[in-house]
């Protein structure tokens, strides 16, 4: 009961959370964006983060997620079947073949290096016995994390209807390199399996051939199909700080290569701009103050009772400005907890923070009482009246 209630409590807080953060500041090819730095759990970028895009392999980072969450022994050895690599033509395989013995970690690594579509059905049967039983843990998984725009149909992303938006996306990656095994996987470049398979990630392979520095990417998944386009989740380490950066539907060029060069160019943004923690609103700050009618004070003042931060850059900072939306005055219609405006807080024009006002103390000498109260007393006086006039008429007829 302990754990549903933890879970619904998770669903509820990232269902409720509204992230503001800023245009995307250079120009990219992806339909949508997302720049997180990962360290606060922050994000600063955003294009389009909402928008529901086919999935292509990126389906594989929830696959390898599913298998870690639902697999105790991850060093097991299963034995490869004609059905774990059947009907999987024209899409790319880790190469294994009927009777190899390879482990669960094997299998993740051909998953997410290699992109493996054999590696992913072959973990889908060992885990879940049935392709639709591991499509249902899968969706059970999102359901959990409240990822309410992302759906799967197969464990690969070949069809159409594996789902998700960048941000969503985001929360799931999030979460899944919390646990080390996936990390250690998603930071691999090159892994021989158990069976003596070589299993490499060629998204550096790709950045190389551009002139790119293939060390700035610390780990990566990459996707496409001519439907989805070209897809990249990667991170990178920045100026001491961990950035994520999610790009879907990059429009493809010859060497099908725009999803690295869109990620590369944003990473590059990062590193070209020096960005530290600003403080946009101060704890115990007076903001405004508001009139009272009636009260045991004439004016309200309005004070912040938390801090806000945000990671910029200098440039960004400069741009601080405040839009109040506060009221005129306070009645003793008012309570305690009632909202009495907001503050948007912008940066480039943008709101990025809004924080409420509410009335945090007792101003009025009395409340008005509720009418069901009123009416309580109303009727008590009546029954009393009542009883003393039935009292009367009973000892004058004695």
């Amino acid at each position: 009961m302990k754990k549903i209630i933890i879970v619904i409590i998770f669903i509820i807080f990232i269902l409720d959370i509204k992230v503001n953060a800023l245009s995307l500041p250079i120009d990219v090819t992806a339909d949508s964006v997302i720049v997180v730095n990962l360290d606060k759990d922050e994000v600063i970028y955003e294009k389009n983060p909402d928008k529901v895009q086919i999935l292509a392999s990126l389906t594989k980072i929830m696959t390898a997620y599913t298998v870690i969450e639902n697999v105790h022994d991850l060093k097991e050895k299963v034995t490869i079947t004609q059905k774990d690599i059947d009907k999987l033509w024209g899409f790319t395989c880790a190469g294994l073949e009927v009777g190899d013995k390879v482990s669960y970690l094997d299998l993740l690594y051909g998953t997410l290096l290699v992109s493996g579509a054999d590696a992913s059905q072959a973990l889908a049967y060992h885990t879940g016995v049935t392709l639709e039983n591991f499509n249902d843990m899968m969706n059970e998984e999102a359901r959990k994390l409240g990822l309410r725009r992302t759906h799967f149909e197969d464990s690969y992303g070949g069809d159409d209807g594996n789902v998700s938006t960048a941000r969503e996306m985001y929360h799931l990656l999030r979460e899944a390199l919390k646990n080390e095994t996936f990390k250690k996987v998603f930071s691999t470049d090159y892994y021989r399996a158990s069976n003596d398979l070589e299993i490499i990630n060629y998204t550096k392979s790709i950045a190389s051939f551009h002139g790119l520095d293939t060390k700035l990417i610390t780990g990566n998944k990459s996707g496409y199909t001519p439907e989805a386009g070209l897809l990249l989740a990667s991170t990178a380490k920045i100026n001491g700080t961990e950035y994520l950066v999610i790009v879907c539907k990059s429009k493809e060029n010859e060497y099908k290569s725009t999803h690295v060069l869109d990620s590369y160019k944003i990473f590059n943004y990062l590193l070209k701009n020096t960005y530290e923690e600003k403080t946009l609103l101060k704890k115990d700050e007076v903001i405004g103050n508001i009139k009272v009618q009636g009260g045991t004070i004439d004016e309200y003042f309005v004070t912040t009772d938390k801090e806000i931060t945000k990671t910029l850059t200098e440039e960004e900072y400069k741009t601080l400005k405040y839009d109040y939306h506060i009221a005129n005055k306070i009645t003793p219609v008012n309570k305690v907890g009632d909202n009495l405006g907001y503050v948007d807080i912008l940066i480039n024009d943008e709101v990025v923070e809004t924080y409420h006002i509410y009335l945090k103390e007792k101003i009025f000498s009395y409340q008005k009482q509720p009418k069901i109260v009123l009416s309580v007393v109303i009727l008590l006086c009546f029954t009393v009246l009542s009883l003393f006039a039935m009292n009367l008429l009973i000892i004058k007829k004695k």
